[in-house]
């Protein structure tokens, strides 16, 4: 039974009947596999790790103080093995796996069994037809057939738990197994689950399209129950862009004409003398007179003025003067809202400020109806000179 992968209540397992003062952990394990195994002394007894999401690596120590590694395999099936059990009359019996083949020798070092995993190899030599089994201690135990098949047997208080450490790989064949000669001598691969890339891009749109659907959805991909809902409203916001965002909403052209024109109207005329050069196009026809419109100019700068910057007897205002003309008549603040004026002052600096009052009325001290006596006065009086004297004395101690 192949535990390698635990799940639901096999991840963790204590061992039974345990002392109050002994190590009851028996192994740990994560849903991808990895943990640990423990001895009922609470020494590690085996420790797996994950490579890959298929492969994994696989380290068995010895119960003692020096924690003696009895076996150790990778995720290529590659590593060793070493009976160390006690008053066994095969200890020190080794198996040793590498990439090319394998190796077991008894207890007394002998080569027992060599080969190769390459069978077509010289000299591939020979498994043993009955495989390997041969136990690390007492507690573990190595079962060898192949590279594909090892399995390691942990046995701990009658807790018993199988690992599968033979080599994983995510395919076992080869297209060149089903693969056919054609008349001109060329491979041609047969494998009737073979897709061209092609075909995967067209099966992972097709996967994708649930997914596109939540951003974007069309109606031809829903359902009856709201495709004819959703048709309705592509017709109508499909060729939004067309009819409507074709047409110009600004028209550039006419502001910039209105404004050129605006700030030609405000500036002074100048007439054309023969010593002006003569320009074409521009603000020449803006800013110059012909000889019959001069005749009746006025080319005086009061003449011309905008009345703002002129004050009632003709003289030319201040800077000052032209700013708050500009605030006041131009450009007035707009009145302000109620909840506004009525709130706690920050905004009350400014022309709609209401002014302060002048207080109305009586004050607090003329309208008081309680009248000062002399004998009231007098005994203040004495008080504070008793008080000043107490203190003095107290100074003079």
């Amino acid at each position: 039974m192949d535990t390698t992968q635990p799940a639901g209540e096999d991840l963790v397992k204590h061992f039974p009947n345990a002392k109050e003062d002994s190590h009851t952990l028996a192994y740990r394990f994560n849903e991808t596999g990895e943990g640990l195994c423990y001895y009922s002394s609470g020494r590690v007894a085996m420790a797996v790790s994950n490579v890959g999401d298929h492969q994994k690596r696989f380290y068995v120590y010895d119960d003692d103080k020096d924690k003696t590694m009895l076996c150790s395999l990778n995720e290529l099936a590659v590593g060793f093995a070493i009976n160390n059990t006690r008053k066994h009359s095969n200890r020190g019996a080794r198996l040793v796996l590498t990439k090319g083949g394998g190796v077991y020798s008894n207890g007394e070092g002998t080569i027992q069994s060599e080969w190769k995993w390459d069978r077509k190899a010289q000299n591939a030599g020979v498994i043993p037809a009955s495989g390997i089994v041969m136990p690390l201690n007492k507690n573990f135990k190595l079962a060898f057939e192949d590279r594909f098949m090892i399995s390691i047997t942990y046995e701990v208080e009658g807790i018993i738990r199988h690992f599968d450490c033979g080599l994983k790989l995510k395919r076992m064949d080869s297209y060149l197994d089903t693969a056919t000669r054609n008349n001109l001598g060329r491979l041609e691969i047969t494998s009737s689950d073979y897709r061209t890339l092609n075909q995967r891009q067209t099966d992972f749109a097709l996967s994708m399209t649930a997914l596109r659907n939540k951003n974007n959805p069309k109606s031809e991909n829903l359902s009856s129950m709201v495709n004819a809902i959703v048709g309705d409203l592509e017709s109508h916001f499909d060729t939004y862009d067309s009819d409507k965002r074709s047409l110009p909403s600004l028209h550039l052209h006419a502001a910039k004409v209105d404004a050129f024109n605006t700030t030609c109207s405000e500036l002074p005329k100048i007439k054309r003398t023969d010593t002006d050069i003569h320009f074409e196009g521009g603000y020449s026809s803006a800013l110059y007179l012909d000889s019959k419109s001069a005749s009746t100019y006025k080319f005086s700068a009061k003449d011309t003025a905008r009345p703002i910057l002129l004050k009632p007897d003709g003289t030319w205002k201040s800077d000052v003067e032209i700013r708050l003309a500009l605030m006041t008549l131009e450009h007035p603040p707009l009145p302000k809202p109620t909840h506004i004026k009525r709130s706690n002052g920050h905004y009350s600096y400014n022309h709609n400020a209401r002014p302060i009052k002048k207080r109305v009325g009586e004050t607090l001290r003329s309208a008081s109806t309680v009248k000062e006596k002399g004998e009231l006065s007098e005994m203040l009086k004495g008080r504070l000179g008793d008080m000043g004297s107490f203190i003095d004395s107290l100074k003079n101690r």
